[in-house]
Order: C-alpha cells, then structure tokens, then sequence
C-alpha cells in the first residue's frame, strides 16, 4: 500500500495523477476515502450546465472545484472536466480533440464507475465510448454520425 500525496506539488501534477490512477486501479473503492463528502454545489451547477451543452461554463465551474481538491476525488472532478472539454471539441467539429480528451475523460473516470457522487458514472462512460467508437469510424464527417445523437447528459444514479 503506497502513501501518496494528496495534493499535488508544484510542478508533479501530471506524475501524480498517474500514480494515483494506477493505486485506483489496483486498489479499487479502498483507495477512497473513508467517507466521500456530500456533492458540493458548484457539483449540481456543474452537471446542469454540462446537460445544457454549456462545455466551456461547465469547465470553468469544475475547475474551480478541482484546483483545491485533495487526490482521489481531485481525479474525479478532473475527468468530468475532460469529458466537457472533449464534448466541447465535438461540438465544434474537432475530432483529434474531442478523441484525445473523451479517452483521457474515459481513463480518468473509470476507477469511479458505477458512480461517485450521486453520479452514474458508468452510463456517461458508455456514452464517451459511444463518442469514442463514432469519431473512430467516421473519418469523413463527425456531422452526419454525431450531431443528430442525443446530446450526452450526466445522469444520477440511483
């Protein structure tokens, strides 16, 4: 059982989200804490303004959230973030993009499946990889296979 730090040193970020991603993979639920602290809510705006297709709004209100959150949940605020942002490079047609952070959003997310939060994570994971699987086959137009799709809303589980 690996210590790590719970906030990031200046400068380590990208190191130590990896090596806490992989203590979430290998440890699974028991890497969390012991109790997870009720849904800000800055959370609820979050998801309302991301089930509006408001990427951008929803990005800066999660940003907020994630700058002063303590690893593990740190992650978890983060691959929301990527979600919107990749979900913002559909929206605007940007396939290398949206492809990039839908699978950063996809690996970031996944050790928190089925949900955290009151969030049903493993829907909106289905959803990107829906995303995922289009933008993969579709090499001519993101329009004709992507846009008429019903937007991909964040969901409560439960």
């Amino acid at each position: 059982c690996m210590n790590l730090p719970t906030y990031p040193p200046k400068g380590q970020r990208r190191s130590l989200d990896q090596l806490w991603l992989t203590k979430l993979n290998q440890e699974g639920r028991g890497a969390m804490p012991p109790s997870i602290p009720k849904r800000p809510q800055a959370l609820g705006l979050a998801v309302t303004q991301f089930n509006q297709g408001l990427y951008w709004q929803c990005h800066e209100t999660l940003e907020e959230i994630w700058m002063s959150e303590e690893y593990p949940l740190r992650l978890f605020y983060h691959g929301l973030i990527k979600a919107a942002v990749g979900l913002l490079h559909l929206q605007r047609h940007n396939r290398v993009g949206a492809g990039k952070k839908l699978i950063e959003a996809e690996c970031t997310l996944a050790p928190f499946i089925p949900d955290m939060m009151g969030i049903d994570i493993a829907k909106l994971l289905a959803d990107i990889r829906q995303r995922l699987a289009l933008i993969d086959r579709d090499l001519l137009s993101i329009q004709d296979s992507i846009d008429p799709l019903p937007a991909v809303q964040i969901h409560d589980s439960g």
